[in-house]
This record gives structure tokens, C-alpha cells and sequence, in this order.
């Protein structure tokens, strides 16, 4: 681990306490955590005070109507809205006990470690190859054998190696949308990454392409913490462990996918998954 990010947080007194709905015992295995965690934009409070574990190796889906603050909330797990005007947090969000606002922090080393895939495929304008290994080369002089075995590895992983083995020279954007992010996903996964943050990777994909990210997220749980935004619930429910639901920047409820989708605690949550508002 960079130096530079074993900096540990003191314990917060408020630390991981259950949200007033929870059917999970937060802290068990957590790698992530946040106690009392608030973002702002300006004087727009975005997300509020939330507290919640998300567990080592698990799939935890975030849902919530439009504006609610999940996308808010899964930024800040590798500090994207750093790049947002105005944007500010309280309480504490942390990786493996270290505080992920920490001024001392290297965000660098934090985004290596939380890997990031977007609502939109985002592949850069290079090669098949040249995409997966950008990552790996920008941390260093790396062997080409080496970074040939990255290149394969991370593509077999993202379920991706069979259809383009043979030609890895080919643009990037010549590829249909659901191999270029299938291609984001090896490209987040080629550095290493310990957890794997989704925003809504399925939206802008047609249903044969959603299959099979759903089936890669099957595949890489358990080797990788991965918290994923939807709108589609019955996403959430076949592919998460755990489930969060926020409702205009509060987390309202907190627990395992099943409890939450068919014994939900909040009236809200209720309303959500069946269809009353969204």
C-alpha cells in the first residue's frame, strides 16, 4: 500500500451505527465506511449524514429515485466530485480505516485502488490493447510481456478476450457498445483495483449486452467489493448482495437485497420497489 494512504482515522463516535431502517449489522468485514457522511454543493446539502458498511467481496446495488444522491454518494468512494465546483464533505468516509478526505491523501493511489466504470462507455481513441494498458503503464515501466499478460487477463475477466484476441490493434471505437464497456471494466480492472464502483452500467446498453454485464458482475464478486448505481430494480435484485436505498439525500434503508426487496422496513422503500413513485 502507498505510504501515503496508511493514514488512520480516529475512531468517530458515531462510527457505522445502524440507520434508523437497517436489517444489517454494519462493520462485520467492511473495506468501505461511512459515519455521519455529508456531501454539499454550495448550499445544496446532496447527501446526508449517511452511515453504512459496505462489505469485503460483496455486490452492494444503490438505488433511489433521480436527484436522491446515490451517484453523489458513489463519487465520493474514489473522490470524483473533487473535480465539482463547489463541492464539500463532513463526517467521515473511509477505505480500510483510512479517511479518504484526508488532505494527505494520495488520490492517486486511491483511484488505483477504486476503480471506476461510467454510465456511458468511455473508451479512449487507441487501440483495443493501448485502452487496457493505460492504466498499468501510467504507474510505471512495465515489461511487454508482462503488460501483454495484464492485457489478456483483465479482458478475460471482462468476458472480452474471445472476441477481440485477434484483432487488439483495432480503435477502440469501432467496437458495439456493450464490448466498449465491457472494454471499461477491463481497463478498470487491469490496475488492480480492490473495489469496482458502477454508475448505472447498463443504461445506455440494449438487453442481450445488459446480460452479460449482469453475468460479469456474477463473476467477479467475491474477488472484488463492487457497489453498482441502478434504476432497474429487478437489476438490483439479481445481482446485488445488499441493497441501499436513498430518498432525497437520506439513506432510508440499509440490508441484505432479499429483506430489502421482499420485507422492506420503510414505508418509502416499499413505495420505491413496487413502482408507487421513481
Amino acid at each position: 500500500m502507498n505510504a501515503t494512504l496508511e493514514i488512520q482515522t480516529e475512531k468517530h463516535p458515531n462510527s457505522m451505527k445502524d440507520s434508523p431502517e437497517t436489517n444489517k449489522k454494519s462493520g462485520a468485514d467492511s473495506i468501505v465506511e461511512a459515519s455521519e457522511f455529508s456531501v454539499y454543493y454550495g448550499k445544496f446539502h446532496a447527501v446526508k449524514n449517511v452511515s453504512l458498511g459496505l462489505e469485503r467481496g460483496k455486490v452492494t446495488a444503490i438505488i433511489g429515485p433521480s436527484g436522491c444522491g446515490k451517484s453523489t454518494f458513489l463519487r465520493c468512494i474514489n473522490r470524483m466530485n473533487d473535480l465539482v465546483e463547489g463541492c464539500k464533505t463532513t463526517g467521515l468516509l473511509a477505505l480500510e480505516g483510512i479517511d479518504i478526505y484526508h488532505p494527505r491523501l494520495d488520490v492517486v493511489e486511491l483511484r488505483r485502488r477504486v476503480g471506476m466504470v461510467f454510465q456511458r462507455p468511455n473508451p479512449f481513441p487507441k487501440s483495443i490493447y493501448d485502452n487496457v494498458a493505460y492504466g498499468v503503464r501510467l504507474k510505471g515501466a512495465v515489461r511487454k510481456s508482462e503488460l501483454d499478460d495484464i492485457v489478456e487477463m483483465s479482458l478475460r475477466r471482462a468476458a472480452l478476450w474471445d472476441e477481440v484476441k485477434d484483432r487488439l490493434g483495432a480503435n477502440a471505437l469501432g467496437m458495439s457498445g456493450g464490448q466498449q464497456q465491457r472494454l471499461c471494466i477491463a481497463r478498470a480492472l487491469a490496475i488492480s483495483p480492490e473495489v469496482l464502483l458502477m454508475d448505472e452500467p447498463c443504461s445506455a446498453l440494449d438487453p442481450k449486452s445488459t446480460a452479460r454485464i449482469e453475468d460479469l458482475i456474477a463473476e467477479l464478486s467475491g474477488e472484488y467489493t463492487i457497489v453498482i448505481v441502478t434504476h432497474n430494480m429487478q437489476q438490483a435484485a439479481r445481482v446485488s448482495d445488499f441493497t441501499a436505498f436513498f430518498y432525497e439525500g437520506n439513506l432510508l434503508e440499509f440490508g441484505e437485497t432479499k429483506l430489502i426487496f421482499t420485507n422492506p422496513k420503510n414505508k418509502a422503500t416499499n413505495d420505491y420497489i413496487t413502482g408507487r413513485f421513481g
